[in-house]
């Protein structure tokens, strides 16, 4: 059987779920948004480490699989706010599974 999400396809629902998610800062970037909408710089320093590079890539991969929206204002000087969408917010659940079980494996 084949499982299809978006512009992915996998014959594993585990292995397309996890390529949703598998960069380092992913969970975190959307664990971040889950609180609030909030533009490039905010998420940066909400982000302590993530370089310019990687938080760019991770949000366009985030809003290319649908987790995330991107929504430009035609203001001066330009603003761009990065929000959760409904696929976004119904993987949270997944992530925080995963994040209270390393917090209860650490150190074992």
């Amino acid at each position: 059987m084949k499982y299809v999400y978006r512009n992915r396809t996998s014959d594993c629902p585990y292995e397309l779920t996890l390529s949703l998610i598998s960069k380092r800062w992913k969970p975190r970037i959307l664990e971040v948004l889950a609180q609030q909408s909030l533009r490039y710089g905010d998420l940066k320093a909400a982000l302590p480490g993530v370089s310019d590079k990687v938080l760019s890539a991770a949000l366009d991969d985030l809003t290319r699989d649908g987790l995330l929206s991107r929504t430009s204002f035609a203001e001066i000087p330009p603003r761009v706010e990065y929000a959760m969408t409904p696929q976004g917010d119904s993987i949270l659940t997944a992530i925080a599974a995963l994040r209270d079980w390393a917090i209860r494996e650490n150190g074992r």
